[in-house]
């Protein structure tokens, strides 16, 4: 199922970078205590300040870190409101864990466009024929060999259909 407001009429692959239920729940129960701590020993109503003083920057926070969702389609990969068509792009390649954490941290490269959340454990590494305004582009993923296959596979239609 495509997520929702993002165009899928040509879309090879769409993936949307949602945080974990488990981490909703986390975060809700960790507003909810500290609102209640806030509000300990007030009347209701400060109570209930607190409660929206305390879910509302922590949902908001959660729905923000919800909305990435990378794309690929007849044109390119869009990921983080750019687009690497596929006359630009050199390689698309799959990392583990391991390595994503390292291309993240210290083997990083100050200039790369980086789409990366924390707790998405995989990525895509994209690498541009010309190197020098950007060096890559660092993409987080769930199911990066799928993003690698459907880059590949857009990208023959795209290339096959001139």
């Amino acid at each position: 199922m495509a997520p929702w407001g993002v165009p899928t009429e040509d879309a090879v692959y769409v993936e949307r970078l949602t945080v974990r239920p488990v981490w909703w729940a986390v975060a809700i129960a960790v507003a909810l205590l500290g609102a209640g701590e806030l509000a300990a020993g007030f009347r209701w109503q400060i109570g209930l300040i607190a409660l929206v003083a305390a879910l509302a920057p922590t949902l908001t926070v959660l729905a923000v870190l919800s909305r990435l969702t990378i794309r690929v389609d007849g044109v390119g990969i869009h990921a983080g409101g750019r687009t690497m068509t596929y006359d630009e792009m050199e390689s698309v390649e799959a990392l583990d864990a391991k390595r994503t954490k390292e291309q993240a941290g210290p083997a990083a490269d100050p200039a790369a466009f980086l789409v990366f959340r924390g707790y998405v454990g995989e990525s895509v590494v994209v690498r541009p024929l010309d190197p020098r305004p950007v060096p890559y582009w660092l993409v987080s993923s769930r199911q990066p060999q799928q993003v690698v296959a459907a880059v590949e596979r857009a990208a023959r239609a795209a290339f096959s259909a001139r």
